[in-house]
C-alpha cells in the first residue's frame, strides 16, 4: 500500500518511508540517525536514539505535507530537540547547500561573462549576506536563550516575543535569483550548470519554508508558554 497523501505514524518501517520520501533522509541525519535502519519503525529507532517520537513525526509530516495538522503540546525535552532539529538544519545549509550553489554560480559566471549572470551571482551573495545574519542571530542569541530557558537559568532581558519581531522571511529573497535564470539568463547559458542551480534554490526554498514554519509555529509559541510559566 502508498504511504502518499497519508500521515506517517509510529508503526512504519523507516526504509519503506524513505523509499516513499527520500527528503526524509535529511530529517533523519538532523536528528543523528544514520542509515542502516534495517526493518526498524518509526516508533523503535526514535526509541534507538533517544529521540521523541512525536517531534520526529512533526517534523516529518511536515517535510511530507507542508499543511499536516500539529496541534500538539512539546514538554521541556522536546523542545531541546527541535531546537537541536534547527541547529543541525543550520549546519547543513553552512557546510553543504550554500558552498555548492555558490560554486555552481561561480562557474557559470565564469563561462557566461553576461550581465545577467553577474546579476544573479550579486543577489544571491546578497541574499546569502542577509541568511548568515539571520542565522547568526538564532545561533549566537535566541537559540542559547531558549536552551537556557529550558533550564531555568535564561536571563531577564530578553524574551522570544524579541525574536518573533527579528524573525523576518528570509525565502523571498530567493525569487529575484530564480527569476533571472529562468526569465532573464540568455538561452546560449550553460543549461546544465543552470539546471543544478535551479533544481538547488528550489529545493533549498522549499526546506527553508518548512524550517521557518517550525521555528514560527511550533518552537515560538511553545517557548511563549515556558516564559509565561516562568512568570507565573
Amino acid at each position: 500500500m502508498s504511504l502518499k497523501h497519508e500521515k506517517i505514524g509510529y508503526g512504519i518501517k523507516v526504509s519503506k518511508l524513505l523509499f516513499t520520501y527520500p527528503q526524509l533522509i535529511l530529517v533523519l541525519e538532523r536528528f543523528g540517525i544514520k542509515l542502516g535502519v534495517h526493518e526498524k519503525t518509526v516508533e523503535e529507532l526514535c526509541a534507538e536514539y533517544q529521540i521523541s517520537t512525536k517531534v520526529f513525526l512533526m517534523v516529518a509530516n511536515l517535510n511530507i505535507d507542508s499543511s499536516y495538522n500539529y496541534q500538539l503540546e512539546f514538554d521541556v525535552n522536546e523542545v531541546k530537540q527541535i531546537v537541536q532539529y534547527l541547529m543541525q538544519s543550520h549546519t547543513y545549509y553552512a557546510d553543504e547547500v550554500f558552498p555548492e550553489i555558490i560554486q555552481n554560480i561561480h562557474l557559470m559566471s565564469e563561462d557566461s561573462q553576461k550581465p545577467e549572470m553577474q546579476l544573479v551571482e550579486r543577489f544571491f551573495n546578497e541574499y546569502k549576506n542577509e541568511v548568515d545574519q539571520h542565522f547568526d542571530y538564532e545561533n549566537n542569541t535566541v537559540f542559547p536563550y531558549i536552551l537556557n530557558l529550558l533550564e531555568a537559568s535564561a536571563k531577564n532581558n530578553y524574551s522570544v516575543i524579541d525574536y518573533r519581531e527579528h524573525h523576518d522571511d528570509i525565502q523571498e529573497k530567493l525569487d529575484d535569483v530564480k527569476r533571472l535564470l529562468i526569465e532573464h539568463l540568455p538561452q546560449k547559458s550553460n543549461s546544465k550548470l543552470r539546471r543544478k542551480i535551479l533544481f538547488a534554490l528550489f529545493d533549498l526554498d522549499a526546506d527553508l519554508q518548512i524550517h521557518s514554519k517550525i521555528e514560527n509555529e511550533i518552537l515560538i509559541p511553545q517557548v511563549e508558554q515556558l516564559e509565561k510559566q516562568n512568570l507565573a
